[in-house]
């Protein structure tokens, strides 16, 4: 639903959770292969059944800072169409 996940301002001692949402909105199964991070601190879980036409699945990226920082992640969704891969961002400031 959205490709930027904005988290503002937070302690970077506290692991932070973003939600991103895929709508299978083509006509067979939406299949997810693989999903990279940009880097170690972030993980995401998600179901690897495949999406029926219509349907939406959920992506939870769970990003844990090193040390303060201001940050830009990516997530790199590759499926089964034309459009793969997906790239999904999540960025803030770890004070």
């Amino acid at each position: 639903d959205k490709p930027l996940i904005t988290l503002g301002d937070f302690n970077w001692k506290e692991e932070q959770k973003a939600i991103f949402t895929l709508k299978n909105t083509g006509g067979s199964p939406l299949v997810i292969q693989d999903v990279t991070t940009s880097c170690g601190c972030t993980t995401v879980s998600y179901s690897k059944e495949p999406i029926q036409p219509g349907k939406e699945i959920t992506l939870e990226v769970v990003y844990k800072a090193e040390h303060p920082e201001h940050f830009s992640k990516t997530v790199t969704v590759y499926c089964n169409t034309a459009s793969s891969p997906i790239r999904l961002s999540l960025s803030g400031d770890a004070k």
